[in-house]
């Protein structure tokens, strides 16, 4: 056993090794396969591994009849097998052609060999796969573009990209979230081809988005898709902000830049990290100089919660999510009062538990200019709301105590 190959199989958790072993004790190959194998050798925290197999979608519900198995993806050779309450994704060996919408596969043949699986696969370093029995695979170098931290993809980029342009945004992602460069014919390709990610759904185009946005420093990503020209693409509104000067003595970034570094301020929240990225983006269009020259915007948070509301429509956002998302940016602003009982009160009734979310926004906000002496009236709003809270609970108990003496 290699160093890789013990490092993998001791960073496997049972629950994966079960489903490897049966599958084996069965008579197939099975090899845990794609991100989690690439994690692991990066160190990083992993909980969702996939296996793949040369058994057939039927003959993978045969090994696994005793557990509770969905078929969501069985026409792609995808069954999800429940092992200790934990859903596993197995797939069997495929060999794809490629639809002219590029979004599916207009045919799926299946394969006895892994190395046929690995050529669809879209970069090496998701190519890597690993099996009790016959060890590590890398039939594409990944781990030497692991090691020199490089996002290929598996054979020519334009080839690769065309058979699926939601790779253009993985891409994008993977380089991003793991700090790895794009090689240079991939880049080249993704700018040839950016636009045709417009032939994607929109709701493929969101999935992508949102995990760039749940990632550890989101504005990585935001900035590397306005670099590639991406970014216009998805929503002129967000690459406009750039170096746009705000004129304003409260602020030491461009717009784009300060939108940024609120957007990384704030939690791992969809909710704060979509009302971060389009708190400001009505500022622009409310721009004016006072008689002092500095830069004032007026109502720009009901301009940028339209600005939000249309592109969380336009990519089939839940109305849950728009409806949140607008709330916090249209109540942003509102820390540049001084909060009081009464004030919050009132806060608390419009919003309910979404007065939490909008204090981080605010917080991250303001984290993100030259006064920072205005967290000071957060944590104040914090302080009156976890009072008015506690007095409601103590009236509650005590109403319902003597009610039942």
């Amino acid at each position: 056993m290699t160093n890789i190959e013990e490092k993998i199989f001791n960073s496997l958790p049972d629950y994966v090794k079960y489903a490897l072993r049966k599958l084996e004790l069965n008579g197939f190959e099975a090899f845990a396969v794609g991100g989690s194998i690439r994690d692991i050798l990066l160190n990083r925290k992993c909980s969702d591994f996939d296996i793949t197999t040369d058994a057939t979608p039927t003959e993978i519900k045969k090994v696994f009849k005793n557990n509770k198995s969905i078929s969501v993806g069985e026409s792609f050779g995808t069954v999800i097998v429940v092992v200790e309450n934990r859903a596993l994704e197995i797939t069997t060996y495929r060999k794809d052609s490629f639809s002219k919408d590029n979004r599916h596969p207009d045919s799926v043949s299946y394969s006895k060999s892994y190395e046929d699986d690995a050529l669809r696969r879209d970069f090496t370093i998701n190519q890597m796969a690993y099996s009790l029995t016959l060890g590590f695979k890398d039939y594409y170098d990944g781990i030497n573009d692991l090691n020199k931290k490089i996002i290929r993809t598996v054979g020519e980029p334009e080839k690769r990209i065309e058979e699926d342009y939601l790779r253009i945004l993985r891409a994008v992602r993977f380089s991003s979230s793991l700090g790895f460069d794009l090689d240079k014919s991939l880049k080249e390709s993704i700018i040839k081809n950016k636009d045709k990610i417009d032939k994607l759904s929109k709701e493929r185009i969101r999935d992508e988005f949102i995990k760039m946005l749940l990632s550890k420093k989101p504005s990585d990503s935001i900035r590397l898709l306005n670099d590639l020209g991406i970014l216009e693409i998805i929503d002129k509104n967000l690459s406009r902000m750039l170096g746009f000067d705000q004129k304003s003595s409260f602020h030491n970034l461009d717009l784009f830049e300060h939108s940024l570094k609120t957007l990384d301020e704030t939690e791992e929240n969809i909710y704060q990290r979509l009302a971060a990225l389009y708190h400001d983006t009505g500022k622009i269009d409310t721009f004016f100089l006072d008689e002092r020259g500095e830069g004032r915007f007026f109502n720009h948070q009901k301009v940028s919660s339209e600005y939000a509301r249309e592109f969380l429509k336009k990519y089939r956002f839940s109305n849950r999510t728009i409806d949140k998302v607008t709330n916090l940016i249209e109540r942003h602003m509102d820390a540049c009062n001084t909060y009081t009982k009464k004030s919050i009160k009132k806060l608390f009734n419009r919003m309910g538990e979404n007065i939490y979310d909008l204090f981080y926004l605010q917080e991250a906000d303001i984290k993100a200019t030259n006064h920072q002496d205005f967290l000071e009236n957060i944590e104040n709003g914090r302080r009156i709301l976890k009072e008015i809270l506690e007095k409601k609970r103590t009236f509650i108990f005590k109403r319902f105590k003597n009610k039942w003496q």
